[in-house]
């Protein structure tokens, strides 16, 4: 055999054993550093006979729920995230500038969280990470 025809074959069984341990190689999973991630979910006490598919919330929901965990003196646990609806604010205020306000006049990406807590509903404003959050008055 020829310098070539040695080198091809030596990279040919290359390939295919690479290729064979990527198809066959079991990929091991990290118990640990899934049970040790705290995520947030949208029914952490769901009520018998709610349909809650205990889905992960986003962080800026999170803080919407504690903060009106907060002024209901009640626990996170109790309050039901129902909707999260991406949305983009007209301004820095997330839309709900009073008079005396001066809001940043930039599109902001955020969501309307609305919320269920004891037998209301509430529904907040938020930016996208959740630094400025606000609940719309009725």
């Amino acid at each position: 055999m020829n310098t070539n025809t040695t080198l091809f074959a030596i990279i040919g069984v290359l390939i295919l054993g690479a290729g064979a341990y990527l198809i066959f190689a079991d990929q091991p999973t990290t118990e640990s550093s899934v049970t040790n991630q705290m995520t947030v979910t949208s029914g952490e006490n769901p009520q018998q006979g709610s349909i809650v598919h205990d889905l992960p919330v986003e962080p800026a929901a999170a803080v919407a729920r504690k903060d009106l965990a907060s002024k209901l003196s009640v626990e996170e646990k109790s309050i039901v995230i129902m909707q999260i609806t991406e949305t983009t604010w007209t301004d820095g205020c997330l839309g709900l500038g009073g008079p005396a306000e001066s809001c940043l006049q930039a599109l902001v990406p955020g969501f309307t969280v609305e919320m269920l807590a004891k037998g209301e509903t509430y529904i907040y404003r938020t930016n996208k990470a959740g630094t400025s959050i606000r609940l719309e008055t009725k």
